[in-house]
């Protein structure tokens, strides 16, 4: 942080943390699915799903609703993420 304005400066902003993480077999073919059909990478996968679940539990905190839908036909098809 800059001492004189209290917000971050860039190189504190480019500080990477290294984390070690265990996956069981089914969550590592997910990560694995889904970076292949992104071409992203595995982390790159797990960078946005940590940045998405933080977005979805604030949406909660605000007394949002958190989900998927569908419109078929005129039909909505709705899938609350519970949970969060």
């Amino acid at each position: 942080m800059s001492k004189e304005s209290g917000k971050p400066n860039a190189s504190s902003e480019a500080a990477r943390v290294r984390l070690t993480l265990d996956l069981s077999q089914r969550l590592n073919a997910i990560v694995d699915r889904i970076a292949a059909e992104n071409e992203s990478s595995k982390a790159d996968v797990l960078r946005f799903a940590i940045e998405f679940l933080g977005a979805a539990t604030d949406a909660k905190k605000a007394g949002m609703h958190v989900g998927a839908w569908k419109d078929d036909d005129g039909n909505r098809r709705e899938r609350e993420f519970v949970g969060i």
